[in-house]
């Protein structure tokens, strides 16, 4: 505290360049006076009190040898309940049912376009619902649920790669279980309020084509994954 006190008024002489200089960048292994190395430890007890002080973060940054900017995760937003954005209203799920329902009689396995129309982002309540309902009917049970071969995942609709085989695990869910994406493969959409969900969970888009891949819940572990790395279940 009494450090925190004595750069607070150093501060106010507008001292605080110099200060921070000769506190960062100070060179322990030069010290061989006993009374120096002291010295030299209070200042970088200083400094490691300066870098939790946000008045002096901006000063300290571009001085240190050793502070590193780290960029915050975006705050998780709420589940969007109605289309509110043009993407949202464009959706499929958000035309007429005469429109609709006709388009949805013509998805299958080997026609997924109108399957990919019902897609937003963000996603809303409806077309999630809908792309459950449309991927349900066209397959009548998941198909990548009980199959372990090796090779990789990629997006149905523009082949972006997306995940290995590698990380597929027996999961809980009625779709097959990934612990992770392949990196910078899918993008990460934080949600809070997600039917109830206590744990992190994330919204998935496909980082090619925004395609809706689905959700990633912080519950591995407590789910059955037993491997190392456990911790999120796409």
């Amino acid at each position: 505290m009494g450090s925190c006190l004595g750069l607070e008024r150093l501060g106010d002489l507008g001292l605080e360049r110099a200060v921070l200089w000769d506190l960062v960048s100070a060179d322990l292994a030069a010290c061989d006076d006993a009374g120096f190395f002291a010295a030299a430890t209070h200042r970088r007890q200083a400094a490691a009190l300066m870098a939790v002080c946000k008045r002096w973060r901006g000063l300290l940054g571009p001085l240190s040898r050793s502070w590193k900017a780290r960029a915050r995760p975006p705050p998780p937003k709420k589940r969007a309940l109605v289309a509110t954005t043009p993407a949202q209203k464009n959706s499929l799920a958000e035309k007429c049912d005469l429109v609709r329902l006709a388009r949805y009689e013509t998805v299958s396995l080997g026609r997924r376009e109108a399957y990919f129309d019902v897609s937003c982002r963000p996603i809303t309540v409806k077309a999630e619902d809908d792309m459950e309902l449309l991927s349900d009917l066209s397959t009548w049970g998941e198909r990548f649920l009980d199959f372990w071969d090796r090779g990789v995942y990629a997006c149905a609709r523009c082949a972006r790669p997306l995940y290995a085989s590698d990380d597929k695990w027996s999961g809980p869910c009625l779709w097959p279980s990934w612990r992770r994406d392949l990196p910078g493969a899918a993008r990460h959409a934080p949600v809070e309020g997600y039917n109830g969900y206590v744990v992190d969970v994330h919204e998935l888009y496909c980082g090619g084509c925004d395609l809706f891949l689905g959700h990633a819940f912080a519950d591995a572990r407590d789910k059955g994954d037993a491997h190392p790395d456990a911790r999120w279940r796409h």
